[in-house]
């Protein structure tokens, strides 16, 4: 049982195909757009959305980066 008075720090690790990248930074693009605002919803909901899809966007590019390597040992 974790104490609330205790730091707790937690990472996971997902895998995804760039297609399901793809599709998730759709999908938050979809929340931001219809996202009622505040104080219908919390501010940091706003920001989360934010950072996520911006996170997807770099996955992407990354993506992108290691395809086009031609020294990567991908194949």
């Amino acid at each position: 049982m974790i104490d609330d008075e205790t730091e707790y720090e937690w990472e996971g690790t997902v895998r995804l195909q760039i297609e399901a990248v793809y599709a998730l930074r759709s999908t938050l693009k979809y929340c931001l757009e219809t996202w009622p605002g505040s104080p219908a919803r919390p501010a940091e909901e706003q920001e989360f959305l934010f950072t996520m899809i911006e996170l997807m966007n770099r996955l992407a590019l990354e993506h992108s980066f290691y395809i086009l390597d031609p020294e990567s040992d991908h194949e």
